[in-house]
């Protein structure tokens, strides 16, 4: 089977030689956008609607709200930042009702978009979002794994960014082929997801173009697409893909993937040593034997569409985060010791945590979480 021959836009775009054949405001806008539960007040027709954030950028955020306004909606966002009020006007450019949220992972919102500031008003409110966002980037953790994820739908590259990041991964997106060489060219990701069907630029053109170049060659790259016989996936493997994901699939099963691939891409040494099933080794008991060996490394928890991740070193717990469960590291795993069911998986080698917010012993969690459930039986 011959490759498909290169399209009018990809040799212009091989002609042009620059990732910026795009609009960079428009790439930013997307891969500027960071998780924050931002405290925000919406301000419509004389009616106060007090909400939560679910992501921030420079250049708009998303509000939760379980009856999103309609497009359009002209509205004022309040943000009071260190207890300084800040206004500014803007207008709500798409909404996520109830059963697309349900779909997509999210929760029903409003998308609002940031105006360019006219006034001063408009000009501190956008100052004091840049501000948070350099103060959450200060306090977070480095990413462990870059992925790029390339798609022309919108809401499956939310829905993915917004469930990679959560995992740990950092997120840049594309909406074409040409954005996805791009975005690997600026910075060489260890894994990529891409779209076989995408205008200007397809994902097929995508795999050759990282052929040609000796600092993506060697990148494992992921195809999903609606289409998927044996001739199709075939021709993405002759191209050079290392997997292939029907759609629909599981947010789950991509970022599963997505690490594997990144982890053998990187030669990693996180090495998996151990994997079962939690109804046949219980957690506590799995936890309790990485204390009495010192184990250092990473164990993954999955229960259906839920993923936890804790961190150890040296048998101790440093660090616990989760796709769906809210708070810090210790409610993560008090959580999870609840789990009776599941699987699980060891990953050793690491022997330090960046940004580790625990460091307690297994046996003080055991304890703490064995009080909480007598309490909670009383």
């Amino acid at each position: 089977m011959g490759k498909p021959p290169p399209c009018a836009g990809w040799r212009r775009w091989r002609k042009r030689a620059t990732p910026t054949y795009w609009s960079e405001h428009d790439v930013r806008r997307r891969n500027d956008r960071v998780a924050m539960n931002l405290p925000v007040e919406l301000i419509t027709d004389g009616k106060r609607l007090r909400a939560v954030s679910q992501d921030v950028s420079p250049f708009g955020m998303f509000v939760r709200l379980s009856s999103p306004l309609p497009v359009g909606t002209v509205v004022q966002i309040v943000i009071s930042p260190n207890g300084q009020r800040l206004v500014t006007s803007d207008q709500v450019s798409h909404t996520l009702g109830e059963v697309e949220a349900r779909t997509l992972g999210r929760y029903p919102g409003v998308g609002v978009a940031f105006r360019a500031p006219v006034r001063p008003a408009d000009r501190q409110f956008t100052q004091a979002v840049v501000r948070l966002l350099e103060n959450h980037a200060q306090h977070q953790p480095p990413a462990e794994i870059r992925i790029v994820v390339a798609d022309a739908e919108t809401r499956i590259l939310e829905r993915l960014s917004t469930a990679l990041g959560t995992a740990g991964f950092s997120v840049a997106t594309a909406t074409n082929g040409m954005e996805a060489i791009g975005a690997c060219l600026s910075r060489t990701p260890d894994v990529v997801l891409v779209e076989r069907d995408m205008p200007v630029v397809d994902g097929l053109h995508v795999l050759q173009e990282m052929g040609r170049h000796g600092d993506l060659a060697s990148v494992p790259v992921m195809m999903m697409s609606a289409e998927a016989t044996d001739l199709v996936r075939l021709q993405a493997f002759q191209l050079g893909a290392m997997d292939f994901i029907p759609k629909p699939f599981t947010v789950l099963e991509v970022i599963l993937r997505a690490r594997r691939w990144a982890r053998a891409s990187r030669r990693d040494p996180e090495r998996i040593v151990l994997r079962g099933a939690l109804v046949d080794l219980g957690l506590p008991s799995l936890l309790t034997m990485f204390e009495q060996e010192r184990k250092s490394g990473q164990l993954a928890l999955i229960r259906d569409q839920q993923i936890a991740w804790i961190d150890f070193v040296d048998g101790r717990i440093m660090r616990a985060r989760s796709t769906e469960i809210a708070g810090d590291s210790r409610a993560v795993v008090m959580n999870v010791l609840d789990w009776q069911a599941g699987y699980f998986e060891l990953s050793a080698g690491t022997s330090a945590v960046a940004a580790p917010d625990l460091d307690a012993s297994v046996t003080q969690l055991l304890l703490e979480h064995a009080r909480r459930c007598d309490e909670a039986m009383r």
